[in-house]
């Protein structure tokens, strides 16, 4: 069996060992349009910080040993066509131009996403998106190379805020611009206030509800100024993280399905195509909690729809009933985690619902250098499922989440998590949990609504 996998980063290399392993005697060839495979995305602020000081440290497996291990890698190969009547692929030589038809019987499209960017800076030298492992190699050669004094980062989600962090260590004068009127805006209002409020109290500069509008270069080309509907900002460098768009724009037209050039799939990456697979950050992902599918590109969906379809080659399906938006962040001392639905989520998608946030600590209250540590939940009225939770805090407050990931997967009630038997030390947690008392107050709040019909 030929198998032909477009990309070679989480979702195409994860789905190419996974057939491997599955599929016997599956022929399998990666199409990698770059020179590099296999990285961890999620590490590129520390890496360009020094934190992390080799970029090997970021890839899982290199060239040779993908070759090594008999998979037909090609890099500098890209995929510009796809004819799906006749099982072939056009791939382009990047290293000299050529082109020639791939033929296949299973096709792996997992061809990742772009920044997005903006046309103010088009041609500019010293503005950069993030998004791959050659992004984060020539931000980091610019510091090294240009010293940067002044920087804005475009963009206050994760990705933003951990970059704030890493240039502010690397001593460059950093401050966030979101056109937006909150940053973290994944999460409900009251959490994004908290980390805002925060980092204003340390000094760093949040600029909210601002929309670039022009940007000034040096005779060299170089940026010099940022110009917003509000400010002027003085820059050396700038980052645009503002989001990513899937690499579909060679499949458009073809019968593929997709919802905002997103390709749609099943739990096992399937397409709507016989024999045509994906998977990765240019797709949708079934959210079990929203009951509809997703655009989450995140490493760790890529990372299990890989593996899933090279189980469902094999005609294996084991139990998956989708994601369910979990993630995590850190900048500074200061930490988040979110699992399920926000209120501001429950209430577009019609749930009759209803959230209690309780602020406890993140250790014993007689232990030394606690903090503290804020929870919300949020659960149907009828049953007290739990749907969704937040978390933020200072140190071990976001690995918190993962008992609520649990709860939330099961299908646990606020009931359930009242009383449950969470491990207890005091430098770690108190005897009452801090889920302990989010859902008791869960718990009490939903007896008085009872007792007051």
């Amino acid at each position: 069996m030929k198998i032909v996998i477009i990309g070679a980063v989480a979702a195409g290399l994860t789905a190419a060992y996974s057939i491997r392993k599955n599929v016997p005697g599956a022929d399998i060839t990666i199409l990698e349009k770059g020179i590099d495979i296999s990285y961890g995305a999620c590490a590129f602020p520390y890496y360009i910080e020094g934190l992390i000081e080799d970029e090997n440290r970021l890839i899982a497996k290199d060239k040779e040993e993908v070759l090594g291990d008999g998979l037909d890698l090609r890099i500098l190969s890209e995929a510009v066509d796809v004819d799906f009547n006749a099982k072939t692929v056009k791939v382009r030589n990047l290293s000299n131009s050529n082109e020639y038809d791939l033929a296949y019987d299973r096709l792996v499209i997992a061809t990742g996403a772009k920044s997005n960017r903006l046309d103010v800076f088009k041609g500019m030298k010293g503005v950069f998106p993030l998004n791959t492992l050659k992004d984060a190699n020539t931000i980091k050669d610019y510091v090294e190379k240009h010293s940067p004094k002044n920087a804005v980062i475009l963009g206050g989600g994760n990705k933003g805020l951990e970059l704030l962090e890493s240039l502010t260590l690397m001593a460059v004068d950093t401050q966030v611009i979101e056109y937006l009127p909150n940053i973290m805006n994944i999460y409900d209002q009251e959490f994004s206030d908290l980390i805002i409020k925060e980092l204003k109290g340390e000094g760093h500069r949040i600029n909210t509800s601002e929309v670039v509008q022009s940007a000034k270069v040096n005779d060299r080309g170089y940026i010099t100024k940022v110009m917003t509907d509000k400010a002027e900002y003085p820059v050396d460098m700038v980052i645009e993280t503002i989001g990513l768009k899937p690499n579909t724009d060679f499949l458009q037209g073809k019968g593929l399905e997709m919802e905002r050039g997103a390709i749609i799939i099943d739990l096992y990456g399937r397409t709507n195509i016989p024999d045509v697979y994906a998977g990765g950050d240019c797709t949708l992902i079934y959210n079990h909690v929203e009951k509809r599918n997703a655009y989450l590109p995140l490493g760790t969906n890529a990372n299990k729809i890989g593996k899933l379809i090279g189980l469902a080659m094999a005609g294996k399906e084991p139990p998956f009933k989708g994601v369910q938006g979990s993630a995590m962040m850190r900048t500074f001392e200061f930490e988040m985690a979110m699992t399920g639905v926000t209120d501001r989520m429950a209430a577009l998608l019609g749930f009759d619902y209803d959230s209690v946030m309780v602020r406890t600590r993140n250790k014993s209250g007689y232990y030394p250098g606690g903090s503290e540590h804020f929870i919300k939940l949020t659960y149907m009225k009828k049953d007290g499922k739990l749907v969704g939770a937040q978390i933020f805090g200072r140190e071990g407050s976001a690995l918190r989440i993962q008992g609520l990931v649990t709860a939330v997967f099961a299908g646990l009630t606020v009931d359930d998590l009242a009383y449950m038997d969470f491990g207890y030390i005091p430098p770690l947690n108190s005897v009452w949990d801090s889920i302990n008392v989010a859902a008791g107050k869960a718990v009490a709040k939903r007896n008085r609504e009872r007792n007051s019909r």
